[in-house]
């Protein structure tokens, strides 16, 4: 009886999952609705992109983040804009952040992917100008 339980409670939570209409941001999009990038540009930060790619690094409620985010999701996501402002998008394969080179490193300047500092010795970079700074990294 248990294990049947068990099954429908699954069965139940992937059916209604599955029905969830996608959403952007807080509107909803039906499958003849599209949402063009709006034109005006954040004044907050001056950072804004209008082709719908992530803007790296990004704020969102008081947070910087230097790549894709789970925050408040249980999907990747990024902001549009530098400074949040509701428009954002799920993270594909190409849109997670990018290497930044130079980045400071233990007061040394990196141009390339290192081991140094790397428990595993595995290749590594910052995803800011300044990881002593942002503590912000990825393997490479």
């Amino acid at each position: 009886m248990a294990l049947c339980l068990g099954i429908f409670v699954i069965w139940v939570g992937a059916s209604m999952f599955l029905q969830l209409d996608p959403v952007i941001g807080d509107l909803q999009l039906s499958e003849d609705y599209i949402i063009l990038p709006e034109e005006k540009e954040d004044a907050a930060s001056g950072a804004e992109t209008k082709d719908m790619k992530c803007v790296f690094p990004f704020t969102y409620r008081g947070i910087k983040f230097f790549d894709c985010t789970f925050h408040d999701s249980i999907f990747l996501w990024c902001s549009l804009n530098a400074d949040y402002t509701g428009r954002w998008k799920y993270c594909t394969k190409t849109d997670y952040a990018k290497c930044v080179f130079p980045f400071i490193y233990g007061n040394k300047s990196y141009q390339t992917c290192t081991k140094t500092g790397s428990i595993i010795k595995r290749y590594w970079c910052s995803l800011s100008p300044n990881f002593d700074e942002d503590r912000a990294w990825k393997y490479c």
